[in-house]
């Protein structure tokens, strides 16, 4: 394992770009057993208010699919997280240095507020689905992207043929 983030590889044969997925969760509080959502209509109706891109919003809809797919509640997107979910994911695109909000492994969860469980995903590779699988077979963000939270931010942000991905998972109280 590489320190401090882990490398995985893109979900096919035709993917020539490594992943690189890094995770931090802050929890706080009791956890609730997850109910069954319908994802691809919760997905459309949760985000459809939302003011993101295509690629976001691809990423709110894959997050929601692999939710239903585990019997987890669909997340709704969520703007300030999804504009500082952007902002973060443009500036690791503009530094190459793969980071969380905090820098290195910390998050800074400023200037959100209302939550009471706080998780962030970063990565990097060709494709969000590519990073979204690198997600998936990592454990620790697995476990934010299935985790009690009710609310999602993501950003995208494409550079040359990298796409840099940012999560920001939030449990609102």
């Amino acid at each position: 394992m590489e320190s401090p983030s882990t490398t995985g590889s893109g979900p096919g044969e035709n993917e020539d770009q490594p992943v690189k997925t890094e995770q931090t969760r802050r929890n706080t509080g009791r956890r609730r057993l997850p109910t069954v959502a319908a994802a691809a209509v919760a997905a459309i109706v949760l985000s459809a208010c939302l003011n993101v891109s295509a690629s976001q919003k691809e990423d709110i809809t894959l997050i929601n699919q692999a939710r239903s797919a585990a019997k987890a509640r669909a997340v709704a997107g969520q703007q300030a997280a999804a504009n500082k979910a952007q902002a973060w994911s443009a500036h690791m695109a503009r530094t190459g240095v793969l980071e969380h909000t905090g820098g290195g492994t910390k998050v800074d969860p400023k200037p959100l507020t209302g939550w009471c469980a706080y998780g962030e995903n970063v990565g990097y590779g060709p494709s969000v689905a590519a990073v979204h699988q690198a997600f998936l077979k990592s454990p620790p963000h697995k476990a934010n992207m299935l985790g009690n939270f009710n609310a999602v931010g993501t950003g995208v942000t494409l550079k040359g043929s990298t796409v840099w991905v940012a999560e920001i998972y939030l449990r609102t109280c």
